[in-house]
């Protein structure tokens, strides 16, 4: 089994981890990655592809407009995604410039250690440490890709199995 951690940021109660010099919270409630940069300074600053100019994200602050931007060799500890896709809110929303969504972590194992302040990702030997994180829209809807394996989200879910 390989693993890695990254130490948690101690001036948080939520797990936060330093990324790119800037603090990334882990969400695990979250379905979109996002970094919520005025994207006029996201764009000086990583080397990005506009992928869809226009979208939205919502959740339990509501609803956000912005872009969906494809970012080259995203790392994330020893993880590297090739091709990451996130969402650039048209103005900052979050008071952390970096939400990574726990579905980035899919088929692994992570552990947020609060006690020892860290944040573990452990993954079979023969995973590759490369990903393909993708954003598609979908009946108006945007939805995760990772490696190529497309997660819809709980209301397409209900509507497949309860009437609603």
């Amino acid at each position: 089994m390989k693993e890695f951690s990254i130490p948690l940021m101690s001036d948080y109660t939520r797990p936060v981890i330093e990324l790119y010099k800037l603090p990334a919270l882990i969400d695990t409630g979250a379905v979109i990655p996002v970094i919520s940069i005025f994207p006029s300074i996201f764009e000086k600053h990583f080397d990005s592809k506009l992928i869809l100019p226009h979208g939205d994200i919502s959740g339990i602050g509501g609803k956000e407009y912005g872009a969906v931007y494809s970012l080259s060799n995203f790392q994330v500890g020893d993880l590297i995604f090739n091709d990451f896709e996130v969402f650039v809110p048209d103005e900052p929303i979050l008071q952390f410039p970096f939400l990574l969504s726990a579905n980035l972590f899919h088929g692994m194992a992570y552990e947020i250690d609060t006690i020892n302040q860290k944040f573990t990702v452990k993954m079979k030997d023969e995973q590759p440490l490369t990903r393909e994180f993708k954003i598609k829209k979908f009946k108006g809807q945007l939805y995760p890709q990772i490696d190529g394996v497309l997660f819809e989200d709980i209301d397409i879910f209900l509507h497949k199995f309860w009437i609603i």
